[in-house]
């Protein structure tokens, strides 16, 4: 039982062993916490959005307002055929 414990084994264990290997061996532990990191991120950001005061949707802003209309009578404008 001595032998599972010594570190001094296990650091000469993985110091043997080739990177190729060392690499297919580390890779899923690698992916899992990926994946575990994008599922906490995601559901930290679905439990904000929940929390957050739902918006009131009010009159758009004068500039965008302007905008709207200027595109609104520039598309009025257009040929039956589509092109310009």
């Amino acid at each position: 039982m001595n032998e599972f414990f010594d570190l001094e084994q296990w650091l000469r264990w993985f110091a043997g062993l080739d990177r190729s290997f060392l690499f297919l061996l580390v890779l899923p532990f690698v992916v899992a916490m990926i994946g575990l990191w994008s599922w906490w991120v995601e559901k930290e950001k679905v439990e904000g959005e929940a929390d957050a005061p739902a918006a009131q949707p009010g009159p758009p802003p004068v500039g965008e307002r302007r905008t709207r209309e200027r595109r609104r009578r520039a598309a009025g404008r257009l040929p039956q055929h589509g092109f310009r």
